[in-house]
Formats: structure tokens, sequence, C-alpha cells
């Protein structure tokens, strides 16, 4: 990407999607001692830990092409609150599947808004 972004003199952009979940990952932040311990898993935490690592893999990889002279930035994304199928397995939403989705409908973004929103940002 290096090359082509210097060869055709345009600039090249790269984007991450993460979330804003990101900042309710565990408390010490990824836990690379305890990534497969089951014990204690917490789903919201685990993906607050994946989007953390989205996040900060981001940024690393922006510090690293302004260090080069890259013309080339890299940025992360939250797409907003969207209705997907996240939290099909958690107990909690099951329960308040019916009232919850039905609400949902009203202020949170379906896949295809979200797509747009993306689009814009490319």
């Amino acid at each position: 990407m290096k090359k082509t972004t210097h060869e055709s003199k345009t600039e090249g952009r790269i984007v991450n999607v993460s979330s804003y979940a990101h900042q309710f990952s565990y408390r010490g932040g990824i836990l690379f001692d305890k990534i497969n311990d089951e014990s204690s898993y917490q789903t919201f935490r685990a993906y607050g830990q994946s989007k953390l690592a989205n996040v900060l893999h981001t940024n690393e990889l922006a510090r690293r092409l302004k260090e080069d002279g890259a013309d080339i930035t890299a940025n992360s994304l939250h797409p907003g609150v969207i209705v997907t199928n996240i939290f099909r397995y958690s107990s909690v939403f099951i329960v308040l599947s019916g009232v919850v989705s039905t609400l949902v409908r009203f202020a949170f973004k379906n896949i295809q808004q979200c797509r747009e929103q993306q689009q814009h940002v490319i």
C-alpha cells in the first residue's frame, strides 16, 4: 500500500470498524494472560476487549505510517448502535428481546445505514 500511494500520489486510507464499547473492556484493558480463561469470561467485557484491540492496533498502525512518512491515514470508527444479533445467546437479552427489539428499531441503525456511514468515511 505504501508503494501504491507513493507511485499514484494518492492518499491511502485504512478504516477499521470498532465500537464505543472499547471503553467497557475488562478493568485491566486487554487481559493477555487470561485471554482464554472461561472462569473470568464476561460476554460484554470480552466484546469490549476485542474492540479495544482494534483501536490500539489502528493507533499503532497510524503512528508507524506517520513515522515512515507514508501518505496513508489509519482510523478506527464507531459505526453507531446497530441492530444485530450479537447478544442472541445472552440470557438477559433473550428475556427482554420482545420489548427491546421493538424499541431498538426506532433508535438504532440497521446494517444498511451503518454501511452507508462507513462508505462516507472511506
